[in-house]
Parts: C-alpha cells; sequence; structure tokens
C-alpha cells in the first residue's frame, strides 16, 4: 500500500472514530512519509461572519500533527498513542476559502531523540509545526508539543 493510501485509509478510521473530523469534512491531500497535509472545506466550518471558525481552524491544525506522528509511529515504531500536551496558535488572516494544514516531521536529531526516548523509557515528546494555508496565505501556525507511546505500554503520557 502507498503511503498516500495509508494515509487515506487512516483519515478514513479517523472519521469513523472521531466523529468531529468527519463532520468537518477532513481528507488527505498529501503524505509523503515526511509531510502530511489535511483540506477542509470552508462549509462546514464556517462561523457568523462567513470565514472559517477559529476552533476549526484550530482543530484541523492539531488533529493534522496528531495524524502525521500517528502515521509516522505506524511506519517506525508500531502501534503507539499520540496525545497533544501543549499549543500556541497565531491566526494571521481571516479564512474565507477552502484551507490545507500542513505538519511536517521535525529534524532528524528531534525524531532520533523521540525514538531513543520510546525505546528507553517506554515514552517520548516531540514538538511539531503546523501550517495552515487558505487562497495562497499562510493563515495559521501551531506550534505543538506531542507525546507518544506505544500501545502496549502501561506508561501512558508523559
Amino acid at each position: 500500500m502507498t503511503l498516500q493510501a495509508q494515509a487515506e485509509a487512516f483519515v478514513a478510521d479517523m472519521h469513523r472514530d472521531i466523529p468531529q473530523a468527519e463532520f468537518m469534512r477532513l481528507s488527505v491531500q498529501h503524505w509523503d512519509g515526511q509531510e502530511l497535509a489535511l483540506r477542509a472545506p470552508l462549509h462546514p466550518n464556517t462561523n457568523d461572519k462567513g470565514t472559517a471558525f477559529a476552533g476549526a481552524l484550530a482543530s484541523t491544525a492539531t488533529v493534522t500533527g496528531w495524524a502525521l506522528l500517528m502515521l509516522w509511529a505506524r511506519e517506525h515504531i508500531g502501534s503507539c498513542h499520540v496525545a497533544v500536551y501543549h499549543s500556541e496558535l497565531r491566526y494571521r488572516h481571516p479564512v474565507e476559502a477552502d484551507f490545507v494544514a500542513v505538519a511536517t516531521l521535525p529534524g532528524e536529531l528531534a525524531i532520533a531523540q523521540l525514538r531513543e526516548r520510546i525505546a528507553s523509557r517506554g515514552r517520548g515528546r516531540v514538538d511539531v509545526q503546523v501550517v495552515v494555508h487558505s487562497a495562497g496565505q499562510e493563515a495559521v501556525t501551531l506550534t505543538a508539543g506531542y507525546a507518544v507511546w506505544p500501545v502496549a505500554s502501561a506508561a501512558g503520557p508523559v
């Protein structure tokens, strides 16, 4: 199965397991093993002003970072839990059209440290950057910390 097909299957499962993701109509634009892009239509993610609802933008950015690490972990570690433990959002421009959240794996050193921590402690943490694009602009940026731990581990989140 291609990486793209794996991501599409993952998002289909996400729609089943996280009803909000289905309601928001999130879909995969691309997944190449390093970068995940999830797209969302403006409708049904609007507010009373006809622009994207800030909560929908925050949710899309956060879930894109989460999905990035879930897909990466499945490929490199096995089945894992991923949970966000802190985030900082910056809303730069109103979103008046469909939008795409792009999450990129951190650098090789951060990924190596994450793998080492999971191997030695049963859990690890890593920061992920996500940018939400719309109409050719960077509309929202997210910096978030995620905890990652194997499903079989009793260690739980960090």
